[in-house]
């Protein structure tokens, strides 16, 4: 007893000292930065905080930023989470076909998205029109025209996320064992959306948690679809700023890093409300 208790108080020790190192590198580079920002060559100075919030641009970026951000994110969770569970549930042997297709993103670079986008919703108008069945013409007088607008920058954003989506929640999916707790839901007299409501949506309540975390970060930091649609998003005012003056982008840098910090501190506290896992399948007699 004497050995194991020795060897779990070195191990101990070790983890405390690797997490301390972890936790060094990772804050001396936002030390250097936060210095770099505030710094004007003799002392500290305030001077480059009080001109980014009193600039409009910071603050209609990041808002619009923001909207891009937590609409893609929405838009994916809710397109992707029924799909997955549908397909683990009605049709399993297209699960090859939804790897893949996660996968496509990654195989595409963003540039070449959105010189695609570009070409099919800028070029012509009969593509659009024959998705539509002919009520877009009736819809409005004008050519109906969606490019280097945000509506199809969001659209890019969830198909540039999709990677990020698919894979937590599919393995959340598969590591409850949706197919017994759908079986029984259903001999208790749940029908399919109240089931997915009520059992498998708060059993998988992290991987939908990590999914909204990864889309939304992915689409707060995506500087090139932004930049080919014409949308002056964050990312774009960051690097404007970048090559005009970097004492202030250093001082960008960190409220980037303070904003993010906070979203994920704000989903590790919805995370522990979460309703109790156990409880779900009594709840739904």
């Amino acid at each position: 007893m004497s050995m194991v208790r020795q060897k779990n108080s070195r191990s101990f020790g070790f983890d405390k000292i690797f997490l301390s190192l972890v936790i060094i590198y990772l804050l001396i580079p936002l030390g250097a930065t936060l210095a770099f920002g505030l710094s004007n060559g003799n002392s500290l100075d305030f001077h480059t905080y009080l001109q980014i919030f009193s600039d409009k641009n910071f603050s209609q970026t990041l808002i619009l930023s923001l909207e891009l951000s937590l609409t893609a994110t929405v838009l994916s969770v809710v397109l992707v989470t029924p799909t997955v569970y549908w397909m683990q549930m009605r049709l399993p042997k297209a699960r090859p076909l939804l790897e893949f297709l996660s996968l496509v993103p990654f195989a595409v670079p963003p540039i070449i998205m959105s010189l695609g986008l570009l070409e099919v919703y800028g070029s012509s108008n009969m593509f659009i029109n024959i998705l539509s069945l002919g009520l877009v013409p009736l819809l409005s007088n004008q050519p109906f025209n969606i490019v280097n607008t945000p509506q199809l920058l969001v659209c890019a954003y969830v198909i540039v996320a999709l990677p990020y989506v698919y894979r937590p929640i599919d393995n959340s999916l598969r590591a409850i064992n949706t197919q017994v707790l759908t079986e029984a839901a259903y001999s208790l007299g749940s029908g399919w959306w109240k089931t997915f409501l009520t059992i498998i949506l708060p059993n998988i309540w992290p991987g939908l948690i990590s999914a909204a975390l990864l889309t939304f970060s992915t689409s707060m930091g995506e500087f090139t679809l932004a930049s080919l649609a014409g949308i002056f998003t964050f990312p774009i005012y960051l690097d404007g700023i970048g090559q005009s003056d970097a004492h202030e982008a250093a001082s960008l840098s960190i409220l980037s890093f303070i904003l993010t910090l906070l979203c994920v501190l704000a989903i590790i506290l919805l995370v522990r409300r979460r309703p109790n896992q156990q409880l779900e399948l009594t709840a739904a007699k």
